[in-house]
């Protein structure tokens, strides 16, 4: 079994052990997109737009993974925007993030 499976089994056992808790609670995203940037991208300091748009393009599945393609569909539109808001706020880590690119043409 693959490291790649492993982690993708384990963060849907940890949405699961989550039971309860709101699904546009930032805590959820940090346990992959964390400052070590280990198993996802951090999130912090992304901008409001981008992150919508990439959590948009899972949710239609413009883009693909298991657990986001799944998550970004327990989310509304206000719950996106929510936790856009809170990602963007935090400012980017010491160690930085990878910047992921809008699924959206540019105006």
């Amino acid at each position: 079994m693959g490291v790649r499976l492993i982690l993708v089994l384990l963060a849907l056992v940890l949405i699961a052990l989550t039971e309860g808790v709101q699904a546009a609670d930032p805590a959820l995203c940090r346990n992959c997109h964390n400052p070590q940037g280990t198993i996802a991208p951090d999130l912090a300091g992304m901008p409001v737009d981008t992150f919508f748009a990439a959590v948009r393009a899972f949710n239609s599945e413009e883009r693909t993974h298991p657990v986001m393609v799944s998550f970004s569909r327990s989310l509304s539109d206000a719950d996106i925007a929510g936790l856009a808001a809170y990602f963007a706020a935090l400012g980017p880590t010491e160690k930085g993030r990878v910047e992921v690119k809008s699924s959206t043409p540019e105006k």
